[in-house]
């Protein structure tokens, strides 16, 4: 896993892995600013919904009440997208990330079996599929996710875990994607790569290469592997004699 890492961070100057990280970074930013002004005006309309039915016989709450709600509901949707953002990012990521797959095969592979990427619609199902996903499990987690913040350091490695196990499936299934049917493995990720890489989201600026080096990483931990397995069966192979 060391070496897979290495090699990829030492890739990172090559101008081909650096578009996915352009596209994904102004796709997040949009839709976060987009989720907040649809949740807001949600929350706005629910708490002035619930005040209209306080006006008749609990007038005097109504101000603290609504202050209230928007504090909480603010605090709640801040939490879950703090959670969810690495699982958006990626997710765009992964939409653009073929070329820079290509690149590090290219490099280090170029005899490894390959195909060509999917099609930009499966690419982008399969990305909202991860979304769906991820927001179905952080949610499930939520609770769990704030208690444990409040008995450190449970939260913490279990954000990571959580991060870990997503990140690993969806780049797997990607580099699956990319193998000769008869190649792919049934179950593809890596959970210690995936959680290696939400450790890495932590750190601002480390945080926008973290997806691109585990995708990077994961091509290394999957290629390299048949890599060395082909060259220590040719190694056990007699020399070939034409005599």
């Amino acid at each position: 896993m060391i070496r897979d890492f290495s090699l990829a961070f030492s890739q990172l100057s090559d101008p081909r892995l650096w578009k996915p990280i352009l596209w994904a970074t102004l796709l997040s930013l949009g839709a976060i600013f987009i989720t907040i002004l649809i949740g807001g005006a949600f929350l706005f309309q629910l708490v002035d919904s619930f005040s209209n039915s306080l006006s008749g016989w609990m007038s005097w709450a109504d101000g603290w009440i609504k202050g209230v709600a928007v504090v909480v509901g603010t605090f709640f949707i801040g939490v879950l997208g703090y959670f969810f953002l690495a699982s958006v990012y990626a997710a765009f990521l992964g939409i653009f990330i073929d070329d820079a797959l290509d690149a590090v095969r290219e490099l280090h592979y170029p005899d490894a079996p390959w195909i060509k990427p999917p099609g930009m619609i499966e690419s982008t199902i399969s990305s909202l599929r991860f979304i769906a996903w991820s927001l179905f499990i952080y949610l499930l987690a939520s609770p769990l996710l704030l208690v444990g913040y409040f008995i450190p350091p449970v939260g913490l490695v279990l954000q990571f875990l959580l991060g870990g196990y997503l990140l690993g499936r969806e780049y797997g299934h990607l580099i699956e994607l990319r193998m000769p049917r008869e190649n792919r493995q049934k179950k593809p990720g890596r959970l210690a790569h995936g959680t290696i890489a939400t450790f890495l989201w932590t750190f601002p600026l480390v945080n926008l290469v973290a997806p691109l080096v585990l995708g990077a990483s994961l091509v290394h931990a999957r290629l390299g592997t048949n890599k060395n397995t082909n060259n220590s069966h040719s190694q056990l192979k007699p020399p070939y004699s034409s005599e």
